[in-house]
């Protein structure tokens, strides 16, 4: 072993060409020519190290390891990835109603919860094959009533107008049917008993205030605004009671789907509405909106079927208005929809304090909300799933896969569909272990997170205020309340996965596999000739404590950066484990600074390229391409603080396989590295340089073949 890295060392040192057998492992060449193991990487906080932020409070089950084992990234990010492949492919969708069940379990609970596993959803059965709707109806209007929600003032209707909508219903409907409706019923029933048991502990007037938080993004990250109700929730929440109920929704609203899509086609239904103490039930098959009088009196809506035609929505369908509308269930079969909601309410799968199910099946549809929109959840868990069609998804903040607290989810199994939203968004993991995903399976599909804060204003000083900090395509952000009031919250797991198709991502700041204060950020994109456009902290980076990566496993990609152009493409700053990995395809990257493979403040930084002809362009005089930053208090202890001595760093960029070419540019030239070569090891700082050491390495290694295990073994 000493013989072995005293030959690679002299080789390194006179930065000559490399001829390298295949199965080499190139990790651990870079880290045995600095003396670092695998082991090295990562950290491992210490009770003793003074000034650290040892003590935030909600962080995900998986944070501590990840932070300890960075390499594990890719596995973790590898299983969720797999989830999509397997639970939204057309062979698993046709076999069974299960999909939405296993992903709500793989991408949400298993990410937000440890406890459970996803054996069965446990759904209840139909008893009563005699009277099946009226022994539903009346286990809901027992509940209600057990509940103290029993009918007073024309709130809702009474049992007795319940019935004859029992009886219209059972003269209408098919026995079948009326079967399929009565086991979707009681288990919505069961699933409110659960929602409620979830918020047993909680005061009532606390949960309602939930509501009332329109800011969350705009306030959180630096602790500008401190919303005690937010701790006092998160004290009394049995979170396994409401995960156990979101597990039920998402298992019971596709087989209802499933089985009417197959029934309807026999037995035609026709329009019904009926106004229960939980929220609206509407069932129509014509083409008309959905009626004002679902959100009469602030109920909210319990359960919309739609059968197939091409609709318009108003209000806030398929969300949690206020805690007397706990569950909220969407199902349409079909057409071309539109969907838009203009108002401050919650929206189109969002999950206030309660669970909410958008399900459209099929159909070229649109989806238009404001905040807390398409697969959102505040406490609460939000699911949006579209089968297929080209589809259109516009939001301001908060949606298309965003989790404060709670659990958020976008799916869309098929189609070329167009996202847009200025922030917070498309896999957003926040506060208090927030998880936010947005995952579809196929298409050619464009990413957007408004970029300009001439749209809407969400700038951010990285770039001068000239370009918005958006917190979109894969990314977890925490509360840095260390600055402002005390209040530091860990955030969540924010997660984007596109397998399938050639994807455009646009963003500003703090976008594509990025994370900030005790969080982690995914973006996995599978295959396709994918275009990367963003800005400053970006596509494998982050801040302060946290992991991001982005993974990209196929086809000719484009990694571009603009304006600051920066602290992207594997960027680390202040403890973060930071990887930008593309396996195959001819793969080009740009940037002004502080990037590729680039590790500033003690972190661990990578840019690891398998196979591929590829460009790496990075502006003349630019720290990157394998490098670190550094600071006197590396090597020796500053009076007060001792952590930064403690602990190593490392920024690599790790190109394996195909003829690459890196080139330095200018405004107005493009010329060869100087250093950074085609088949040759470089180091930056140089081993020559006064600065080399304290346990602070840049390396890059441009090496014909090799391996990277942890990825191998994936194949």
């Amino acid at each position: 072993m000493f013989r072995t890295l005293i030959i690679t060392l002299v080789v390194f040192c006179f930065c000559i060409p490399i001829f390298s057998q295949a199965q080499v492992d190139v990790l651990q060449m870079a880290l045995d020519s600095v003396g670092f193991s695998r082991s090295d990487l990562g950290y491992r906080p210490k009770g003793y190290w003074s000034r650290f932020p040892l003590d935030i409070p909600y962080k995900l089950t998986s944070f501590d390891d990840l932070f300890a084992e960075p390499l594990k990234l890719y596995d973790y990010s590898k299983t969720m990835a797999n989830a999509v492949e397997k639970y939204m492919g057309s062979a698993f969708l046709d076999s069974t109603s299960l999909s939405l069940y296993y992903l709500t379990y793989s991408l949400g609970v298993d990410r937000k919860l440890g406890g459970f596993r996803n054996y069965s959803p446990n759904l209840l059965q139909v008893k009563d094959s005699t009277k099946p709707l009226e022994s539903a109806f009346l286990s809901l209007y027992e509940l209600a009533e057990k509940e103290g929600l029993y009918p007073s003032e024309n709130n809702y209707d009474d049992w007795e107008t319940c019935k004859r909508f029992i009886d219209q219903l059972s003269a209408k409907y098919s026995k079948k049917i009326q079967l399929v409706l009565a086991k979707l019923l009681i288990n919505i029933t069961d699933i409110i008993k659960w929602r409620n048991t979830a918020f047993r502990n909680c005061d009532k007037e606390t949960m309602q205030k939930i509501f009332d938080i329109k800011d969350m993004p705009l306030t959180q990250a630096d602790g500008t605004i401190y919303y005690p109700e937010l701790d006092d929730i998160a004290a009394c929440i049995d979170y396994p009671s409401l995960h156990y109920a979101a597990l039920k929704a998402a298992a019971i609203v596709q087989e209802t789907a499933d089985s009417l899509l197959y029934y309807h086609k026999i037995d035609r239904l026709e329009a019904m509405c009926l106004n229960t103490p939980f929220g609206h039930i509407y069932i129509d098959n014509a083409n008309a909106d959905q009626p004002d009088s679902i959100y009469q009196n602030g109920i909210g809506n319990l359960i919309t079927i739609d059968l197939g035609n091409d609709n318009d929505y108003t209000g806030p369908i398929a969300a949690n208005i206020n805690i007397n509308n706990p569950v909220s269930i969407l199902i349409d079969l079909g057409g071309d929809d539109t969907y838009v909601s203009d108002s401050l309410y919650p929206s189109l799968g969002a999950g206030i304090v309660g669970i909410s199910v958008l399900y459209d099946a099929a159909g070229n549809d649109a989806y238009i909300g404001k905040e807390y929109t398409q697969g959102a959840g505040l406490f609460g868990v939000g699911i949006l799933y579209d089968g297929s069609g080209n589809d259109t998804y516009k939001a301001k903040l908060s949606g298309q896969g965003c989790g404060y607290f709670g659990i958020g989810l976008c799916f869309d199994a098929s189609g070329d569909d167009n996202y847009y939203i200025y922030g917070a968004g498309q896999g957003f993991g926040s506060i208090g272990g927030g998880v936010g995903v947005l995952a579809d399976y196929k298409g050619n599909d464009k990413y957007t997170g408004e970029p300009s804060p001439e749209v809407f204003d969400l700038s951010d000083y990285h770039s001068q205020f000239k370009i918005n900090g958006n917190g979109v395509q894969g990314v977890g952000f925490g509360r840095r309340g260390d600055i402002t009031d005390g209040h530091a919250w860990a955030g969540g797991l924010g997660a984007i996965i596109d397998l399938h198709g050639d994807d455009y991502y646009l963003s500003g700041n703090w976008s594509l596999g990025c994370a900030y204060w005790f969080s982690t950020g995914i973006a996995y994109d599978g295959t396709g000739d994918d275009i990367y456009k963003s800005c400053y902290f970006t596509q494998g980076s982050g801040a302060h404590f946290c992991n991001g990566i982005l993974i990209d496993e196929g086809g000719n990609d484009k990694h571009e950066m603009y304006e600051t152009a920066g602290a992207g493409l594997g960027f680390g700053w202040d403890y973060t484990n930071a990887f930008l990995i593309n396996i195959g395809g001819n793969d080009s990257y740009r940037a002004n600074m502080i990037s590729i493979g680039t590790a500033e403040i003690r972190s661990n930084a990578f840019l690891i390229d398998i196979d591929g002809d590829d460009t790496y362009r990075l502006k003349s005089g630019a720290l990157g391409l394998g490098a670190v930053d550094f600071r006197e208090y590396y090597d020796k202890p500053t009076p007060l603080v001792t952590y930064y001595s403690d602990t190593k760093s490392i920024g690599c960029l790790l190109d394996i396989g195909g003829t690459d070419k890196y080139l330095s540019f200018t405004d107005s030239t493009e010329t060869d590295q100087a250093t950074a070569k085609n088949n040759f090891i470089w180091y930056n700082p140089a081993k020559t340089d006064s600065t080399y050491g304290a346990n602070n390495f840049g390396i890059g290694i441009d090496i014909k073949d090799g391996i990277i295990p942890e990825i191998e073994r994936w194949k």
